[in-house]
């Protein structure tokens, strides 16, 4: 589930910090900043916890790319207008949760769309980083494929972002028209796990959609809860998304939806528990006609 750190009294400059943290995160000659929603200001250097910044896009805009930087982020939520960017290569932004279940951690790290904000993602990562323990939560109602995304990776005409991994991180509805959890749109290499997606109240379309020129995508381990389907293919450029699904739960929610036409979305798909039965009562269609869209199934575990 990944672990926690806690901050201690002490860890009161960049170098005290680095020590106790570059074994884990190997930042390097990385630099370490601090963002606090509750107490930060844009003022602020970002460097120590009492002299954080107060959002986000203040905490990425200081980093440099390929440096290794750390953002840590503090407790609290962050009310955004426009659409936060994680466009530094390299960073790794990781949630102070002190020992909060992971699954629940984002709820506490929110980043989340303003009521006036209904035209875009809450967050797009356009380049590789590590996301870990935090929250997201749209309003998009536009008519892109990503409409109501809460975090889009990708979705810029490039094969960016290659590599990204977005884990213990948690994508609730909360009763707006957001539509989906993640969406992913020509990125490859990149791995979503140990988040959870809950569409409690009224069902996400999809927890996790994914289309475009995408390749070698790993699903795993992740809680699906009130979606519709927890996992959406779109249509694919290229011989599809390579997609490893497993170890997902699926609470009154179907676990993938994908096409039946000949090799379209070659994936394997192994170790899930699903509450409904299997073939239509778990997918889209039969297991016999989604492997032929290119499927594998394995040690899969359906209802009684």
């Amino acid at each position: 589930m990944g672990e926690t750190y806690v901050l201690r009294k002490g860890h009161s400059t960049i170098d005290d910090l680095k020590d106790g943290l570059a074994g884990a995160f190997g930042i390097g000659d990385g630099k370490v900043f601090y963002v606090d929603p509750g107490n930060g200001s844009t003022a602020n250097s970002g460097l120590a916890a009492d002299d954080a910044f107060a959002t986000l896009q203040a905490g990425i805009d200081a980093c440099t790319s390929g440096r290794g930087d750390l953002i840590l982020r503090l407790p609290g939520g962050e009310e955004v207008t426009e659409t936060v960017a994680f466009n530094k290569e390299g960073i790794y932004v990781k949630a102070v949760t002190y020992g909060v279940n992971p699954y629940a951690s984002g709820e506490l790290f929110s980043t989340y769309a303003a009521a006036a904000f209904t035209d875009g993602p809450a967050a797009t990562i356009t380049a590789r980083c590590t996301i870990d323990g935090l929250g997201f939560v749209s309003r998009d109602t536009g008519a892109t494929f990503w409409s109501g995304a809460a975090l889009l990776i990708g979705g810029a005409g490039t094969a960016s972002p290659f590599g990204a991994h977005i884990k213990n991180c948690r994508f609730p509805k909360w009763g707006w028209d957001n539509r989906i959890g993640i969406a992913v749109e020509g990125s490859s290499d990149c791995i979503i796990e140990n988040c959870d997606f809950e569409g409690v109240g009224a069902n996400f379309d999809s927890g996790i959609y994914v289309q475009g020129a995408t390749q070698n995508i790993s699903i795993l381990g992740n809680h699906f809860r009130d979606c519709t389907y927890a996992i959406l293919f779109g249509a694919f450029a290229g011989d599809g998304p390579h997609a490893m699904i497993g170890h997902n739960v699926c609470e009154d929610s179907k676990l993938l939806s994908g096409s039946e036409s000949s090799e379209a979305n070659p994936c394997f798909v192994y170790d899930n528990w699903c509450e409904g039965a299997t073939n239509t009562g778990s997918y889209s269609g039969t297991l016999t006609n989604l492997r032929t869209g290119g499927m594998t199934f394995s040690g899969n575990h359906y209802a009684e």
